[in-house]
């Protein structure tokens, strides 16, 4: 299960004082930060920050109170914060070291959280220079990253916080269309243009195939988006993973590295998937969910025309498949 965040909550302090005695829980009194560096270009408001002891920080806050919010996002910070919790009781590899979440410490009250920054260069910035042995080696240790964070079990399916605050769902199905469902309101809300009843005429068909899934898991949505995977820019090895804003209880596979995935990924995560019909109509439904995401985030940060077209062709392309399996209701 989940554990308890009652330990790294704080009261509502000064935001100064705040991380002045996060700094003490962690570091000795003569510690201070040396600089603050704002990160652009993301959701959140984000900043590295470099302690007089050479360490570095990464501090997260809340977005502000205009951002247009996702129902998932409003709570991404504290999903973070319990999937850190959880993971690095387990020492999971290249997860970085959580130091802390609050409630009110941030910026004007808001909730905040603070982990060590991975130093290094993300995959979509090095993906053109690694040869296929790196990309190999890369795949194999994302697949296996897959296997250990997915040893983590829970009693019931849902968001993390869910789970915690005991309003989990008893079965996958379930709580994958709750989860679809949210972003196609998401949708509605801003007005964007799709197929709803297409799609959650294909979902309502294909979700049968959720029941053979009945031991929730810790599963990172994301695992394996060149985005959120960091490497070491020397030795072009896996230096930590970022996204753990994107965790659930569910099914291990529905981490994105799992769409395509390579031998390499499968040698690392030990065991292959069978490819029978319930297997490629859950796999069907998790791109789905991921293109539906794609295709409405735009409305509410835009990130351009190109990506918006590619994503409802992906979509198109999707539901054409979804459309093609039969006689998953034989499973129900």
């Amino acid at each position: 299960m989940s554990p308890s965040l009652s330990t790294i909550l704080v009261p509502d302090l000064e935001p100064s004082y705040t991380l002045g005695s996060i700094l003490q829980r962690h570091f000795s009194s003569s510690v201070q930060v040396k600089g603050v560096y704002p990160l652009k270009g993301h959701l959140h408001s984000i900043s590295r920050l470099v302690l007089s002891n050479g360490v570095q920080l990464l501090l997260k806050c809340s977005p502000g109170s205009t951002t247009p919010l996702l129902r998932r996002e409003q709570l991404l910070l504290e999903t973070e914060a319990r999937a850190h919790s959880i993971l690095v009781q387990q020492d999971t590899p290249y997860i970085p070291s959580f130091l802390h979440y609050g409630l009110h410490g941030g910026p004007l009250g808001s909730a905040f959280l603070v982990r060590h920054y991975i130093n290094g260069a993300t995959l979509q910035e090095l993906e053109a220079a690694l040869t296929m042995q790196e990309r190999d080696d890369l795949n194999r240790a994302l697949g296996s990253l897959a296997r250990e964070i997915g040893q983590n079990f829970s009693s019931s399916f849902g968001s993390l916080d869910q789970v915690a605050c005991g309003s989990g769902k008893q079965s996958w199905r379930e709580a994958f269309v709750t989860l679809l469902e949210g972003i196609l309101r998401d949708s509605e809300d801003a007005f964007v243009h799709l197929p709803y009843a297409e799609i959650r005429n294909q979902v309502r068909r294909l979700s049968p195939a959720l029941e053979e899934i009945t031991s929730p898991q810790l599963v990172i949505v994301g695992l394996g988006r060149p985005s959120q995977v960091v490497l070491n820019p020397g030795s072009k090895k896996l230096a930590g993973l970022l996204g753990l804003e994107n965790t659930l209880w569910g099914d291990v596979h529905m981490a994105e590295i799992f769409e395509a995935p390579s031998p390499a990924v499968w040698e690392g995560f030990g065991t292959r998937l069978k490819a029978n019909k319930a297997q490629v109509a859950r796999q069907l439904l998790y791109a789905c969910y991921r293109a539906v995401h794609q295709v409405t985030i735009h409305y509410y940060r835009y990130q351009g025309m190109a990506a918006e077209i590619d994503a409802r062709r992906r979509l198109t392309s999707i539901l054409a498949e979804m459309a093609s399996v039969d006689g998953i209701c034989t499973l129900c």
